[in-house]
Parts: structure tokens; sequence; C-alpha cells
């Protein structure tokens, strides 16, 4: 049985009358450290938000592993953490500054203003991608969603708004991903030239030191600490070249905004190097993130599974182009959406001998909290499995919604997805019988066709 089997046979039993909160998952021990799984969406709750309780060093470990002195905003909430987050207040400022309609006293990227810019780009680089594929309706050839729309579209996305750098020398590595890519998926074979050559080598450098980070429960395999190291310094050393050079990055883009404000941070040594970690997780969770979430989510509506929950693709389409629906109510689709689609796991440490909720733990005990069960907890959801957003629903959606750990990016990520889906209509739809592919444990293959005009 595989780990994932294995914690979600855990996870069903949590939801057994008069389970515990958490379990033991002794197979997933090692070197003395215990594994325990939550799942039930209180318990999950609190074991992201009760930090006195649970610590983010293991995801500080991890990175410290593969490239020393980087670090994510998910993570211990300590000195440097606190001076990534002025950077990006700071940042934001001085974006907001030049952004018309924008109010600086909104919390950064929840202002309106702000989202509705974000929008506008989203709307005109969907636009561009959709215009190019546009021929594929007189060739008859299918559209791979997730490669040359989902994933496409959120590197054009972080290129525009966080400020990727040029790309540099491919690192081997990334051609041996590509190589078995081509070789045991469906499709025509990719390369890694023009825009979309780009998003690829651009994933490929970033998915190892995620899979390290993120789907590690207790200690990462040698092959992955070798290959995240590969593949991420040539990452954080295209943007400490872009530092250098930020002339080559959009004038109001994050990376520039960084930049500008690096004087008012003259007692910060190691700015630069906070900086880049800023840049790297963020451009990372925008490629990355957005673009597996939105295959996900089309795979979800284009499927019998979506039609069964009440939301199929065009009618979701159709949800989100509606000119009547205010934000908080479009924001809550895209959160149906996620919690529809959501199978993450997030991992916490515990911070010293305690006994939580009854049951006992170690320090150094870790914690699996299954999100995606947690999202479809009946005992919060009346019908888990149907789709009916609410912006009063208590979603996790991979992560707490509030707290100093609330994803900074989250306003962003929301609005792509929703434009990038809205956009679509009358342009693409999905194949028959449409079916989502994965590889490396990242969605890869989803067949749409073009609509004749």
């Amino acid at each position: 049985m595989s780990d994932q089997n294995l914690l979600a046979s855990v996870a069903a039993r949590l939801f057994e009358p008069g389970a515990p909160p958490l379990l033991p998952c002794p197979e997933l021990d090692k070197d003395g450290v215990r594994v325990f799984v939550a799942a039930r969406h209180d318990v999950v709750s609190a074991v992201l938000s009760e930090e006195d309780t649970f610590s983010l060093r293991h995801y500080d470990d991890l990175l410290e592993e593969v490239v020393p002195g980087t670090r994510y905003l998910v993570g211990e909430n300590d000195a440097n953490r606190q001076v990534r987050l002025r950077q990006l207040h700071a940042a934001q400022g001085w974006l907001n500054a030049r952004l018309p309609g924008v109010d600086p006293t909104v919390p950064p990227n929840l202002d309106p203003g702000f989202r509705d810019w974000i929008a506008t780009l989203a709307r005109e680089e969907a636009t561009h991608v959709l215009d190019v594929l546009e021929h594929r309706a007189r060739t008859g050839e299918t559209i791979n969603f997730v490669r040359e729309y989902a994933f496409l579209l959120s590197w054009r996305m972080a290129r525009r708004v966080i400020g990727v750098p040029v790309q540099g020398k491919t690192p081997a590595l990334v051609h041996l991903i590509l190589f078995f890519r081509n070789v045991f998926m469906p499709g025509p074979w990719l390369r890694l030239k023009d825009e979309l050559g780009a998003s690829l080598r651009t994933l490929f450098l970033l998915q190892p030191l995620f899979g390290q980070v993120f789907a590690t429960i207790t200690r990462s395999s040698g092959a992955t600490r070798f290959a995240s190291k590969l593949t991420a310094t040539p990452a954080l050393a295209e943007i400490d070249a872009a530092f250098d050079h930020p002339q080559s990055s959009p004038p109001d883009s994050l990376l520039r905004a960084l930049v500008a404000v690096e004087p008012q941070f003259a007692g910060v040594a190691d700015y630069r190097l906070q900086a880049r970690s800023v840049l790297f997780e963020l451009t990372g969770a925008l490629v990355l993130i957005v673009g597996k979430v939105l295959s996900e989510v089309a795979a979800f509506a284009a499927s019998p599974r979506g039609e069964n929950a009440g939301i199929g693709w065009h009618a979701l389409v159709a949800r989100l182009r509606d000119p009547s629906l205010d934000r908080p109510m479009r924001d809550a689709i895209i959160a149906e959406m996620l919690r529809l689609t959501d199978t993450s796991q997030l991992v916490r440490t515990v911070r010293a001998d305690c006994t939580w909720r009854g049951v006992s733990l170690r320090a150094g005990d870790r914690i699996v909290a299954r999100v995606g069960e947690a999202a479809h907890d009946p005992e919060v959801f009346a019908e888990p499995h149907r789709f009916a957003p609410d912006p009063a629903r208590p979603y996790i959606t991979s992560g707490p919604l509030q707290g100093p750990h609330v994803c900074y990016g989250r306003g962003i990520a929301w609005t792509v997805i929703a434009e990038a889906i809205a956009a679509t209509a009358g342009r693409i739809e999905p194949a028959r019988d449409a079916t989502l592919a994965s590889f490396l444990f990242l969605p890869d293959h989803l067949p749409f066709t073009a609509i004749r005009s």
C-alpha cells in the first residue's frame, strides 16, 4: 500500500463514531519520529492554527537541507519571516501608489482596485493564449489544457506580476525530466522552446523543491534532495541576476518593487537573501500551484463527478462570467471548487511533550493534516460532494484563511483562476470524455477542443 493510500485509510477511520481526534500511523514512523493523522474539519483547523503547539519548522529544515538560507513564508514565524513580511508590505505599498484606484490602507493583495488590476492582466494573458490556440478549430488538433493553457497562463502571470527573470542555462536534469514525460505521456512531444518551453522549464526547476518540502512527512530521500538542489540552485541564481538587472522585469512587478524599497531596510544586512526567498516562493506558488489547481478544477468540472456535484464545465464558466456576481460570491465559487477537488495535506511538528485533546504527543511528532478529507467532513458540509458556494462556509483550501499564516497570494490566485475559466467561453471546451493524466504527481494532460466561431 502506498503512503497516500495508507494515510487515506487512517483518515477514513477518524470519521468513525467515537474516533479520537488523531490516530497514529506507525508504518510511516522513521528514525524515532512518530506520525499522526488528522482529518476531521475542526481538528485540521486547530492543528493549522494553534502555532504554540504545532510548529512549521519542518519546512524550514527541509529547505535548509537543499538551499541554505532560503525560506518560505510557510515556515516558522521568526525574525527573518517578519522581515520578509515587511518587505512584501513595503513592496505592495510601492505598487499600490502606482496603480489607479488602489486603497493603500487595505490589507495587501485584498484591495478591490489591486484585484481588478490582476483581473485585467489575467484576461489579457488568457486572451493572448487562446488567440494562439484558435487555429486548432481549423486543424481539429486537441489542446492540452494543462500544458498549453493552465501552466502557460500561470507562467505568463508570474512573469508579469512577480517578475520571473529571463531564463538562463537549463540543467541537464530538466531535459531528462522532459524526455521521460514525453515518453510516457500522451499527445505530441513537448520541447523547451518558445513560451511553452519556458513555462515547462520554470515548472521543472520549481517542482522538485516543492516536492521536497511539502510531500515529505519525516525525512526526504537522498534522491529527492539531490534533484531539488540541482534545479533550485539555478532558479535562485536567476533571481539574484535579476536583482542586479531589474530593468529586465516589468516596471510594476514585485521584483521591481522590492528593488525600489531596499533603501527602507538599511538595517537588514541580508535584504537580498530574504527578498530572493519571497520572489522564489511566490513564483513557485503562482506557476505551480495555480496551474495545478486550474487544471484540477477544469478536470473535475468536465467529468461526471462535476455534473453529479451540480457544476459541470459550461455551468461553471457561465457563473464566473455573470456580470452581476460580486467578489465575495466569485471567491466563494473558487473556494468551493477547491474544496470539491482538494486532496492536499499539510504537515506540522509538535513543539513539546503534551497531551492535546486527550492524545499524548512527544516533541518532534509529525501531524499530517489531511485537508482534502477535512474539506468533505459531513459534520460541517451537509452534502459534502455537492456544489454549494457560500462566503460563510468554513473553507480551509490548503491552509488557514486567517491568522499569521494566511496565504499572502490568495487574492491573486483566486482572481487568476476565475478569470482563466471565464475567458474560455466560446473559445475552448472539454473534449468528449476528457480525463486528467498526471506526471510526477502533477496534472499533465487534459484534452480540450477549440470551438469553431
